[in-house]
């Protein structure tokens, strides 16, 4: 039976960089629909579409009361917040509004790629209930995930990208020494990277990788990896302090460091859920 394609909406009032996205998503598969302004936005949402990717910023009806009409007209629709002005306030407005995440600009096309598609499995799926308030990054700490060292082929870190979808996906794993002291990341977009022939060809995908991954080098991380994190996260730190951190840093995830050993991750994603709540 044919899988029919996730229809993206895209509003953003940078008319040239919604069309980009828009060709680039087409070509990965994506049925994708575009508007240019808030009001526009939402008569296309109302239409019916599987997961909307809303600019924060936009003259007129702004990104977060686009969200909240699209919410009271298809409160199933998720909605991904994209902007290049991020903050806390506006964060938490727009986790309390319903957005399902928060990403920033400059955002890499595969990273996008992998929140709709994590959008659309968890479509109607409600978020576990909070049985009481968070208010440390200890208390909402990822303590399981795959710990990789720099001697590893990249073939395994593209296992973990792979079988990590859903909920619990990232944007880059983490590469720690024998005592769990963090050593550097590890992106999807490194592997791509490290995937291309000599010539390079002229397109190569996330999704044409994970299908191929005997197109992987036999190298270990090490040859890949950037080295150290520009930032980690204390476990005993105030959520609304390391929302700001991360969004000064642009990124959506940290490893949670105690005593110098990484001993979880946090996700900007929670951190915002928790803070609106």
């Amino acid at each position: 039976m044919e899988t029919q394609p996730i229809r993206v909406l895209l509003i953003d009032d940078e008319e040239r960089f919604v069309l980009n996205l828009a060709k680039l998503m087409r070509g990965r598969g994506f049925e994708v629909f575009t508007a240019f302004d808030g009001p526009s936005g939402v008569a296309a949402a109302e239409q019916g579409v599987d997961v909307v990717v809303l600019d924060v910023k936009m003259p007129g009806m702004g990104g977060v009361e686009a969200l909240q009409r699209i919410k009271e007209a298809a409160p199933e629709t998720e909605v991904l917040m994209l902007t290049g002005h991020a903050d806390v306030e506006t964060g938490i407005e727009a986790m309390r509004a319903g957005a399902l995440d928060y990403l920033m600009k400059p955002c890499d096309i595969e990273d996008l790629v992998a929140k709709v598609r994590e959008a659309h499995e968890i479509e109607g799926i409600k978020r576990r209930p909070v049985l009481w308030p968070r208010r440390l990054v200890k208390e909402i700490t990822w303590p399981s995930f795959v710990r990789l060292e720099a001697e590893d082929p990249l073939a395994k870190a593209l296992e973990v990208f792979t079988r990590q979808a859903g909920i619990s996906a990232r944007d880059e794993l983490y590469i720690l020494d024998a005592e769990d002291r963090l050593q550097g990341v590890v992106t999807r977009r490194d592997l791509v990277a490290a995937a291309q022939p000599d010539p390079p060809r002229p397109f190569l995908s996330w999704e044409e990788l994970a299908a191929h991954p005997q197109w992987l080098p036999d190298r270990p991380l090490a040859g890949v990896m950037r080295p150290g994190h520009p930032a980690a996260a204390d476990p005993e730190a105030d959520l609304a302090e390391t929302a700001r951190r991360m969004l000064e840093a642009k990124v959506r995830c940290l490893p949670v460091v105690e005593n110098g050993r990484v001993t979880g991750i946090v996700r900007l994603k929670d951190v915002l859920t928790h803070l609106a709540r």
